[in-house]
């Protein structure tokens, strides 16, 4: 099984959709945005520790069914063992592969047992008995030497993280990312409510000191959102009422915890036309970032036609309508004269792309290799794209569209189809320009990926 690996390329809806969530966010930096950020999520629906064991087969369910342990979890080989919901819960265990039980990845202790935070389903995940107990109230870092190896690969051990050469447990790198965004999300969660918290060797109530957010924020980059996290992030909202910013939004960390980093160039999304969206790392200062003198395109083109600062908003990326790309061809965008919204100034830099979309992004999610959903094309759209996909054997299909928060806008596929190659036609007339999901299912296999309108 493998774990979906994507770029930072989130864009945010319509004011109908995502925009309303985040809308007081956008253009912040620094305090300011994690007040915001906080304003937006605070107030969540709790459960309680009971509802977690059921809240679990939801938020953490493989395509093959079995409970989603990111400690004993291999994306791309074999686990040393799988769980079944509720049959293997703890109890009490003799050793790994005994049963499943309700992390805390930011320890219960920190917070000192405290409600909501006891049961925030952003910070609490089914994992093995015997590695949680080995974690115990750890911080996460790298380990320079381990002292004990779970059999995925997990580590307890001395800290190789700068900044602090204590104990620390470090997850697989396939799942570095999921934990630090829930650190993340914890931090602004109880930005300001956390009178009765503790601290840890990398926290202090909800703030996160400089070495941990600096290591969280690595494991950020390293490890980015995954398909696993975006449905996982919808199903929480189901339940709890909130979401992760950090899973919609990568970008608002830099904002947060690394305002003194440059901007950089993340990813670029070019449609066989003439739209180009640039997205970066951080925020970019709309005083320099209007001017088309700061873009230049080879092979002929030169400055685009015409700028928006901010895509929806979203102020980390500009979009840009050129002179005519041809379809298939490899463009070099030189960027020059930019700065972060806080006045950080960006090294001037290059970047290739390929006139027909997204370029050197792994999407494959498949458990069946003979299933698979490809990337729909022409992306980004206006109006109508194709989406074709491929079945290994016959049976019920469910092929279906979504917003970015996980509300489900259009059913295009509902039935028995056959095995072998299929394609439908999506027409988003009525729909505004943003980042979109399709998901398709079939038996136990699921596979979901992005999609641009861009009108």
């Amino acid at each position: 099984m493998k774990k979906l690996l994507t770029l930072f390329i989130l864009i945010p809806l319509s004011v109908m959709d995502a925009q309303d969530y985040y809308a007081s966010a956008y253009k912040l930096s620094g305090t300011e945005l994690k007040s915001a950020l906080h304003n937006i999520i605070k107030g969540h629906t709790s459960v309680s520790y009971t509802t977690l064991w059921t809240s679990f087969q939801t938020t953490d369910k493989k395509p093959n069914g079995k409970v989603w342990d990111m400690y004993s979890d291999i994306p791309e080989g074999t686990p040393p063992y799988e769980y079944t919901f509720i049959s293997d819960q703890c109890g009490n265990y003799s050793g790994e592969g005994s049963c499943y039980n309700r992390e805390h990845s930011w320890p219960k202790s920190w917070f000192s047992d405290l409600a909501p935070a006891y049961t925030d389903l952003f910070h609490l995940f089914p994992t093995d008995g015997k590695v949680n107990g080995m974690r115990n109230n750890y911080n996460y870092g790298n380990v320079g030497t381990a002292s004990w190896t779970s059999q995925n690969g997990s580590k307890l051990g001395t800290s190789s993280t700068p900044g602090y050469s204590g104990i620390v447990f470090e997850p697989i790198d396939a799942y570095k990312g999921d934990l630090a965004r829930g650190h993340f999300y914890m931090s602004v969660r109880y930005y300001t409510e956390d009178a009765g918290w503790s601290a840890s060797d990398g926290t202090n109530k909800s703030e996160l000191l400089p070495w941990y957010a600096d290591l969280l924020y690595s494991w950020h980059l390293l490890d980015s959102v995954s398909e696993k996290e975006i449905s996982r992030n919808s199903a929480v909202y189901a339940i709890q009422h909130n979401r992760n910013p950090f899973i919609d939004h990568p970008e608002f960390a830099a904002e947060i915890w690394e305002t003194s980093m440059a901007p950089s160039v993340v990813s670029v999304i070019s449609a066989t036309g003439r739209s180009v969206v640039v997205d970066f790392s951080r925020y970019v200062d709309s005083t320099v970032a209007v001017s088309p003198a700061n873009f230049t395109i080879d092979n002929g083109i030169g400055h685009p036609i015409s700028l928006q600062w901010g895509v929806n908003n979203d102020v980390s990326k500009i979009s840009m309508v050129v002179p005519k790309l041809s379809s298939g061809i490899d463009y070099t965008l030189t960027i020059d004269n930019l700065k972060s919204i806080n006045n950080v100034a960006m090294k001037d830099t290059s970047v290739s792309f390929t006139s027909t979309g997204i370029t050197t992004v792994s999407e494959d999610f498949n458990p069946i290799s003979a299933f698979a959903l490809h990337q729909n094309f022409p992306n980004p759209f206006n109006p109508s794209t194709k989406i074709t996909y491929q079945l290994g054997s016959a049976g019920f299909v469910s092929l279906k569209v979504y917003t970015m928060i996980g509300k489900e806008i259009s059913m295009l596929v509902n039935g028995i189809q056959s095995a072998g190659e299929h394609t439908v036609e999506f027409d988003a007339s009525s729909l505004p320009s943003g980042m979109y999901f399709y998901s398709l299912r079939s038996g136990n296999c699921s596979s979901t990926k992005r999609m641009v309108i861009l009108k």
